[in-house]
């Protein structure tokens, strides 16, 4: 009969380091030693990103001890959640999160008070209407100085 080994467990911290991006946010997690086996990563439904990990450090007769780390993450809403992918090479875990894109439909979220509802307006939805109101802007500029060149040519006005 064999004597069970006392295990014992070695909890670190791994090197961490977020890229923010436009269109997705990437994540680098420097897990040297590990192996794509020893690695879980999982996407709670409550929106939290987990990715924990154990590998075997040294095994004696009596002992052994292993080496294990669990970070989690809240991942919000403006990621695409089916769309993030991870890749484990040279010891980092690479996570790319694209975001969501935005869409133009997004301003028929407005209140009727002009401020963006809880889903929001996005960036492009913004920006065509500032170039719309510009452009508005701009015709009624031109349509005054239209008026402004044929009241002074044509009537007869005079200025004391």
């Amino acid at each position: 009969m064999q004597a069970s080994k006392e295990t014992s467990y070695e909890d670190f911290e791994p090197l961490c380091k977020w890229r923010r991006d436009q269109n997705c946010d990437k994540l680098e997690v420097h897990l040297q030693g590990f192996k794509r086996q020893q690695l879980k990563i999982q996407i709670h439904s409550s929106g939290i990103l987990e990715i924990s990990g154990e590998r075997l450090m040294e095994e004696g007769k009596s002992k052994r001890t292993i080496s294990r780390f669990r970070k989690e993450f809240p991942i919000s809403e403006d990621y695409q959640r089916t769309q993030i992918h991870a890749k484990f090479y040279n010891g980092i875990l690479h996570l790319v999160m694209p975001k969501q894109i935005p869409t133009i439909s997004a301003a028929a979220d407005e209140n009727n008070d002009g401020k963006a509802s809880s889903s929001g307006t996005s960036y492009l939805t913004c920006l065509m209407k500032n170039k719309n109101m510009a452009l508005e802007i701009m015709v009624l500029a031109i349509s005054l100085a239209i008026v402004g060149a044929y009241v002074k040519k044509y009537c007869q006005c005079s200025l004391q």
